[in-house]
C-alpha cells in the first residue's frame, strides 16, 4: 500500500485529522493513521500537540490531547524537570480554556486523560494532583505546582468551584483512579504511583461531598450522576489496595450516607442502585453496620414498597430490575444475619426476596429478576445446610422461620417453571427458549439442595401436587411436578424409604395418562413423563410389577418423531438397570423389535438404543447356551443387513426404494433426489455396524469379578459355539472393511466393536482371541483411513493384554511393535498426522514401560534407531499433543532399569550413553525459548528425571546450553551456568518447574513477561 507524504504545514495536518474522522474508505483511513502516527512519534510531536490544541475544530483538539498521551507514554523521559512542570501548567490551561469556550465534553475528558497520563509518569512532581487541579480551577488558570503551599485548604477550594468546574474535577478524579488502577500495583515501577494516588483520596472525598450536597429533584443533568460513577470507581480501587487502606477507606466511608440520599431523586436511582449493588456484591465489608442499618430502613419504607411493586408487576424491559438486584445484593451480603434473625424487619425482607421468584410474566421472556433471585436463594439454602449440619450444638431457633421461606420459594419456583401455552412458546426466540430451559435446570439444582434439609416433605409435596394437577387436568402443573420429581431422582431413586410416595405417581393411571396419543395430554408432558421413568430405574427394579407397563409405554412411543429418541434412551437405561429381572422376556423383546423394524424405518439412534437394551438383557441370561442362542438371533438380523450392504454395493441394480430394508440406508426415508447405490449401501453398513457396536456395549458384564493378582492364570477355554460366533463377527468386520475400504467411519465403528471386548474378564462374543485381534491390526496399512484412531485402539488392546495371561503378551507385542514403527516411518513429517504420531509414540512407551526387552530386541535394529530419532524430532517440534507423548516417552526411557536382567541393563545403559546428550540438547532447545508457555511443565518432567537419575546429566546439559544451536541471545553465559547449578542441585524437586519457567521467560525476552 502506497504511503501518503508527510504534511508540510499545520493546515495540512488539520486536514488529515478531519479526513480521519470523516467517512472514508478503510484503506484511506489506514493511510491517514499511519502518517499521523509518524508525526505523533516524531520529536516534533510535542509542538504539534501544542499547536493543534488552538484549533477551533473539536476533532483536531481531541487529536491534540491524544497526541499528548502518546508522547507522554513514549517519550516522557525526554522531558527535563522544568519542561515537565511547564507541561502540566499548559495542559491544565487548555482544559480551562475548553471549559470557558464551551468545548464538548469528549475533548475535555480526553485532556483529563492526558493529565492522568502525566501523573502516572511524573507523580513525583505532582503528588497532590487533585488539590493542585482544584486550585487551578479556582484561579481560572494553570499555575506552578510548586506554589501549592500558599493555596486555601482543599475543602474551601472545592466550595468555591462552579458546577461546571466541579464536574471537570470529578471527571479528572474518575479517570485518575481508573487509569492508575490499570497499572500493576505490585510492580516497583508503579507501586509508588499507587501510594501517591491513595494520598489524594481525602481531596477526592471533598469533591464528592460537595457534589452529593447539590440540590436533588432539579431538572437537567446532575453532578451527582458523575459523582456516583467516581465514587464507585474509588471504592472498586480501594478493594484492590493491599495496604494503607485506612487512609483511603475512611474518607470514602463518610460519603456512603450522602450517596444513599441520592435514591430520593428518581433520575439518580439507576446509577445509585448500580453503585450499591456493586459494593454489596463485591466489597460488602466496605459498608459498616450503620450503613447496613440505613439500607435496611430504606428497604422497609413506602418508597421501597413502590419500587418493589414495579419490580414484581412492571415491564422489566422498560423499567429494568435495578431495585430487585439491589435487594438481592443486600440479601447476599447479609444472608447469614437475615437467615438467623427472627425479627420482623428481616422476615419481611426475606418474604419480599421470595416474592421476587413470583414476579409477573414468564421466566426470561418477561421476567428478568427470577434467575438472579434464584441464585440468591440457592446461596441461602447452602448457608442453611452449613448452619444446620455444623458441629455447634446451639439451639437453631431460626430454622422454623427459614423453613417457611423454603416452602414459599419451592412453591414459587414450581409455578414459574411451568411451560407457557404452545402458541406462546412458539413465539419465543432461541435465546429465550434456552434461557427458560437453563432456569429450569437451575431450579432442579436448588431443589436437590433443599432435599438435604427437607427430604420427605419435599417428595410428598411434589407427589401430591402431581396427583392434584392430574385430577384438575392442569397439564402445565402436572409437567412441572414431574420435572421437579425427576430433578430429585439422584437423591432418592436408590432409597426404598421414598417408594410409598413414588408409588402415588407410578400407578396404572400414570401409564394410561402418558399413553394417550390422541388425547388432550400435551406432547411436552409425555416427554417429561417418559424421562421420569428413565430417572427412576432403581424404583422399577424394586417394583417389577410396573416394568411391563413402563416398557410397553416406551416401546409404543419409539416410532414417534419427537418422542422416539427419548423413549429409546429410557428403554436402554431401564433394560440395562433391570436386566436380571427381564431375562425371561429376552425373546419377546427381540420379536417386538422385529415387528417394529418390519413395520417402519426407525431413526438410526433410536434403533441403536433399542439394540443396546436387548443386548443388555441377553447378557444377563444365566444359561450360556440360551444366552448364545438368543444373541445369535439378534446378531443374524444385523448380519443380514451387513450382507445386504455388501450385495448392494456389488449389484447397484438391487436398489429398490420401496424395500424397507433398503430404506434403512436412506435418510430421509423419502428423499427428493434419488441416492446412488453406493451411498445407500454405505449408510446401511454404517447403521448396522453402529448397531453391532451397541450390541457389544450391551454384552459387557456389569458385575465385578475377582482378579487373582498373585497367579498368572492360563487363557480361558471357550466352547465351539462361542468360537464360531467370534469367528463370524471377525469375518463380517473384515468383509465390510474390504468393501468399504475408503470410509473412515467404518474404521472408527470397527474400533468401537473391538474395544467392547477389551475390558471384559469373562468369555463373550466380543472377547475375541488376541491372535485374531493382532492379525486384524497387522493387516492395516498406512493407507487405511482413521489410522490414528486405529493406533489408539491398539493402545487399548495392549492394555487389555496386560490384565490377561502374561505368557502370551511378549509375542503379541513383538508382532505389533514393528508394524507401529513402520506406520510412523511412512509419515513424511511427524506433523503431517498428529494423531498417528501421538498414538504411535504412546504405544511404544506403553510397551517399553512393561516389557522393555521387547523394545530392545526389535529387529531390524535400524527400526529402533529410527524411532529414537523420530521421537526426539517430535520433542523438538511444534505440535503440542505429539510433543506431550514424546516427553512422556523420554521421561520413562530416562528412568528405565532392568535389575533382574544384566544383559538388558547393559543395552539400556549403552543406549542412554548415546542418546543422553541428544535428549539434553533437545530439552535445552525447548527450554531456551523454542517451546510454548503451555508446554514448559510437561517438558520439565524428562529434565527432572535426567538430573535425578543420570550421573552425567550435568555435563550433557552444560554442553547443550553452550551448543551453537541454542535458540536465545537474551541470556548470558553466567545466566546459563546459574540455571544449570539450580536444576542440578534441585535433583528433580518440584521447584525445578519454577526455575525452568523463569529461565524460559528470560530466554524469550521481556516482551513475554505477561505470560509468567
Amino acid at each position: 500500500m502506497e504511503q501518503l507524504p508527510l504534511p508540510s504545514s499545520l493546515a495540512e495536518v488539520e486536514a488529515l485529522i478531519r479526513a480521519l474522522y470523516s467517512r472514508n474508505p478503510p484503506e484511506t483511513i489506514s493511510k491517514i493513521q499511519e502518517v499521523l502516527q509518524r508525526l505523533q512519534k516524531s520529536p516534533q510531536g510535542w509542538q504539534l500537540a501544542s499547536s493543534l490544541i488552538a484549533s477551533r475544530d473539536e476533532n483536531v483538539r481531541f487529536y491534540a490531547a491524544l497526541t499528548l498521551i502518546v508522547k507522554l507514554n513514549r517519550d516522557s523521559t525526554e522531558l527535563s524537570e522544568d519542561d515537565a512542570k511547564g507541561l502540566i501548567e499548559n495542559i491544565v490551561g487548555w482544559i480551562l480554556q475548553s471549559l470557558a469556550d464551551g468545548t464538548s465534553a469528549f475533548v475535555t475528558k480526553k485532556l483529563s486523560s492526558a493529565l492522568v497520563t502525566y501523573f502516572i509518569h511524573f507523580s513525583h512532581l505532582w503528588p497532590n494532583c487533585v488539590r493542585h487541579y482544584v486550585h487551578c480551577l479556582d484561579l481560572g488558570r494553570g499555575v506552578s505546582i510548586d506554589g501549592l503551599d500558599d493555596a486555601l485548604p482543599t475543602s474551601e477550594l472545592v466550595a468555591k468551584l462552579s458546577p461546571q468546574q466541579l464536574k471537570a474535577a470529578i471527571w479528572f478524579a474518575t479517570s485518575l483512579v481508573e487509569e492508575v488502577g490499570k497499572t500493576d500495583m505490585n510492580s516497583p515501577k508503579f507501586a509508588i504511583v499507587h501510594d501517591r494516588l491513595v494520598k489524594n483520596a481525602s481531596d477526592v472525598a471533598y469533591l464528592l461531598a460537595r457534589s452529593f450536597s447539590q440540590p436533588l429533584n432539579t431538572p437537567g443533568p446532575k453532578i451527582q450522576d458523575d459523582a456516583l460513577n467516581c465514587f464507585q470507581a474509588w471504592i472498586l480501587y480501594a478493594q484492590r489496595v493491599p495496604s494503607n487502606t485506612e487512609v483511603l477507606i475512611t474518607p470514602l466511608r463518610e460519603l456512603v450516607d450522602p450517596a444513599v440520599n441520592c435514591f430520593a431523586d428518581q433520575e439518580l436511582f439507576q446509577p445509585t442502585a448500580e453503585l450499591f449493588s456493586d459494593v454489596l456484591y463485591n466489597y460488602s465489608s466496605f459498608l459498616t453496620e450503620s450503613h447496613y442499618g440505613a439500607l435496611a430502613a430504606l428497604f422497609d419504607s413506602p418508597w421501597a414498597a413502590e419500587y418493589y411493586n414495579r419490580t414484581i408487576h412492571g415491564n422489566h424491559e422498560e423499567e429494568g430490575i435495578s431495585f430487585g438486584l439491589l435487594m438481592l445484593a443486600y440479601g447476599d451480603a447479609k444472608v447469614q444475619d437475615l437467615m438467623t434473625s427472627p425479627d420482623d424487619r428481616s422476615q419481611r425482607f426475606l418474604e419480599k426476596l421470595s416474592g421476587l421468584l413470583a414476579a409477573d410474566g414468564y421466566v426470561v421472556s418477561d421476567d428478568a429478576i427470577f434467575v438472579p433471585a434464584l441464585e440468591f436463594w440457592s446461596t441461602f439454602v447452602e448457608t442453611m445446610i452449613d448452619n444446620t449440619f455444623s458441629d455447634e450444638e446451639e439451639t437453631k431457633s431460626w430454622k422454623p422461620y427459614a423453613d417457611q421461606h423454603l416452602k414459599a420459594i419451592v412453591m414459587n419456583c414450581w409455578r414459574k417453571i411451568q411451560f407457557p401455552p404452545a402458541e406462546t412458546f412458539a413465539e419465543w426466540d432461541s435465546s429465550e427458549r434456552v434461557g427458560f430451559s437453563d432456569a429450569r435446570k437451575d431450579v432442579a439444582d436448588m431443589l436437590q439442595s433443599v432435599f438435604t434439609l427437607n427430604a420427605s416433605s419435599l417428595v410428598s409435596f411434589f407427589a401430591d401436587l402431581f396427583l392434584q394437577s392430574v385430577a384438575a387436568q392442569a397439564w402445565a402443573e402436572v409437567e412441572a411436578s414431574a420435572f421437579c420429581l425427576g430433578s430429585l431422582s439422584d437423591c432418592l431413586s436408590d432409597n426404598p424409604k421414598y417408594d410409598l410416595e413414588l408409588s402415588k405417581v407410578f400407578d396404572l393411571s400414570f401409564f394410561e395418562l402418558l399413553g394417550e396419543v390422541h388425547g388432550s395430554v400435551p406432547l411436552r408432558l409425555r416427554q417429561t413423563g417418559l424421562s421420569l421413568i428413565e430417572r427412576y430405574c432403581e424404583y422399577f427394579e424394586r417394583h417389577a410389577e410396573y416394568l411391563p407397563h413402563a416398557l410397553n409405554l416406551l416401546f409404543a412411543a419409539v416410532g414417534d418423531p419427537v418422542l422416539g429418541s427419548p423413549s429409546a434412551r429410557s428403554i436402554s437405561t431401564l433394560c440395562s438397570s433391570c436386566r436380571s429381572i427381564l431375562t425371561g422376556e429376552a425373546g419377546a423383546f427381540l420379536r417386538h423389535y422385529q415387528v417394529i423394524r418390519n413395520s417402519q424405518v426407525l431413526d438410526s439412534l433410536v434403533e441403536e438404543r433399542i439394540i443396546l437394551a436387548i443386548a443388555s438383557i441377553i447378557q444377563a441370561i444365566p444359561d450360556e447356551n440360551q444366552r448364545l442362542e438368543t444373541f445369535n438371533d439378534l446378531y443374524i438380523l444385523l448380519k443380514n443387513d451387513l450382507d445386504l450392504a455388501v450385495r448392494l454395493k456389488a449389484q447397484p441394480g438391487l436398489l429398490n426404494l420401496s424395500d424397507p430394508n433398503i430404506l434403512r440406508g436412506v435418510d430421509p426415508p423419502n428423499p427428493q433426489v434419488r441416492p446412488s447405490a453406493d451411498e445407500v449401501s454405505l449408510q446401511i453398513a454404517l447403521r448396522s455396524l453402529r448397531c453391532l457396536a451397541n450390541v457389544g456395549r450391551g454384552m459387557q458384564d456389569v458385575k465385578e469379578h475377582p482378579v487373582d493378582l498373585d497367579h498368572d492364570l492360563p487363557p480361558k477355554q471357550i466352547g465351539a459355539k462361542l468360537a464360531s460366533i467370534q469367528a463370524d463377527i471377525m469375518g463380517v468386520i473384515i468383509e465390510i472393511q474390504r468393501n468399504f475400504s475408503t470410509s473412515g467411519e467404518v474404521i472408527e465403528i470397527i474400533c468401537n466393536i473391538l474395544r467392547a471386548g477389551f475390558s471384559e474378564t469373562e468369555p463373550g462374543p466380543f472377547v475375541l482371541p488376541p491372535d485374531v485381534v493382532t492379525d486384524y491390526f497387522l493387516r492395516q496399512t498406512f493407507e487405511t483411513p482413521r489410522l490414528g484412531t486405529l493406533l489408539s485402539t491398539v493402545c487399548s488392546f495392549v492394555g487389555s493384554l496386560y490384565s490377561g495371561p502374561k505368557l502370551i503378551v511378549p509375542n503379541h507385542l513383538a508382532r505389533l511393535l514393528p508394524w507401529v514403527i513402520s506406520i510412523l516411518k511412512a509419515l513424511p513429517e511427524p506433523e503431517d498426522d498428529t494423531e498417528i504420531c501421538q498414538n504411535g509414540i504412546g504405544l511404544v512407551e506403553k510397551v517399553m514401560a512393561r516389557y522393555p526387552e521387547v523394545l530392545f530386541q526389535l529387529q531390524p535394529s535400524q527400526m529402533l534407531e529410527f524411532f529414537f530419532m523420530f521421537s526426539l524430532k517430535v520433542l523438538n517440534g511444534k505440535e503440542p499433543l505429539p510433543k506431550s507423548a514424546a516427553a512422556e516417552f523420554w521421561s520413562s526411557f530416562i528412568t528405565l532399569k532392568s535389575d533382574d536382567n544384566p544383559s538388558l541393563q547393559a543395552t539400556i545403559s549403552g543406549a542412554m550413553d548415546h542418546l543422553g546428550p541428544l535428549i539434553a540438547l533437545t530439552l535445552v532447545q525447548n527450554i531456551g525459548g523454542n517451546a510454548a508457555r503451555s508446554e514448559i511443565d510437561r517438558l520439565t518432567e524428562p529434565l527432572k528425571k535426567l538430573t535425578s537419575n543420570q550421573p552425567r546429566a550435568q555435563a550433557w546439559l552444560q554442553q547443550a546450553l553452550f551448543h551453537e544451536s541454542f535458540p536465545s541471545t537474551q541470556v548470558t553465559a553466567e545466566d546459563k551456568m546459574l540455571f544449570l547449578k539450580k536444576i542440578v542441585g534441585l535433583r528433580g524437586a518440584r521447584t525445578t518447574n519454577q526455575v525452568v519457567r523463569e529461565f524460559w521467560l528470560s530466554c524469550r525476552g521481556s516482551n513475554f513477561a505477561y505470560v509468567s
